[in-house]
C-alpha cells in the first residue's frame, strides 16, 4: 500500500471512508471468484503514479461499498465503517467464513467479559473455534455463545476461564491462536 498512497479520507459525517476517485479506481470483489461485490476484498488502481503505477491492486483488506449517499453530500465511493479488517484474518468454520472482528464485535458488549481468547483447532477434517472468555460466571459464557449464535448464525463453544489466566498485549493483540 505505500506504493499506492492515500487513496481515501474521513468526511465530518464519520460515515467511512470516501475514496478519492479522481486519483484513483477503486473496486470490491468477491475474493474468492473475483466477481463484483457489495462487501469483499479492495481492489485499487491508482491514476496518478507515473513511474510505477500500481493496476489492479488486491489490498486484503475487507471492506463494505456504502449504497447510500454520504450526508456531507460528497458523491465519491464510500467505505461504509472503513477497513472492516484483513481477508488473511477469515476463519472457515464448518464452510462459514468468520472473521475474528465479528467475534471481538459480539463479546464486546459484554461487560463483565475481561479478556478473551479465540482457539482455532482441528477435529476430524474441519476447522473448529473456541472462545475462551474471563467471566466471573457461567451463566455469561452461556449468554455469550447464544449471542454468537444468534449474530454470526454458527455455534461456537464458549468456556469460562480464570481471571487474570489469559495473555495481556501492550500493542496489538494476538487473540487468535491455532492448536
Amino acid at each position: 500500500m505505500t506504493e499506492m498512497g492515500a487513496y481515501g479520507y474521513e468526511c465530518v459525517e464519520r460515515g467511512g471512508l470516501h475514496v478519492n476517485e479522481s486519483e484513483f479506481i477503486a473496486e470490491v470483489i468477491d475474493p474468492v471468484t473475483a466477481a463484483p461485490a457489495l462487501e469483499g476484498e479492495l481492489v485499487l488502481t491508482n491514476l496518478g503514479r507515473v513511474g510505477s503505477p500500481a493496476v489492479r491492486y488486491r489490498t486484503g483488506d475487507r471492506v463494505r461499498l456504502a449504497q447510500a449517499l454520504c450526508p456531507c453530500g460528497r458523491t465519491f465511493a464510500r467505505l461504509e465503517g472503513g477497513i472492516l479488517g484483513r481477508l488473511d484474518d477469515m476463519l472457515i468454520v464448518r464452510g462459514v467464513n468468520v472473521f475474528p472482528a465479528a467475534i471481538e464485535g459480539v463479546v464486546r458488549r459484554f461487560s463483565a467479559i475481561d479478556e478473551f481468547q479465540i482457539e482455532v483447532f482441528r477435529a476430524g477434517e474441519l476447522d473448529e473455534v473456541r472462545v475462551l472468555v474471563e467471566v466471573g460466571d457461567a451463566a455469561g459464557a452461556s449468554r455469550l455463545q447464544e449471542a454468537l449464535r444468534a449474530s454470526l448464525g454458527i455455534r461456537f463453544e464458549v468456556t469460562p476461564v480464570p481471571l487474570r489466566s489469559l495473555p495481556r498485549y501492550e500493542l496489538k493483540a494476538r487473540r487468535v491462536v491455532r492448536r
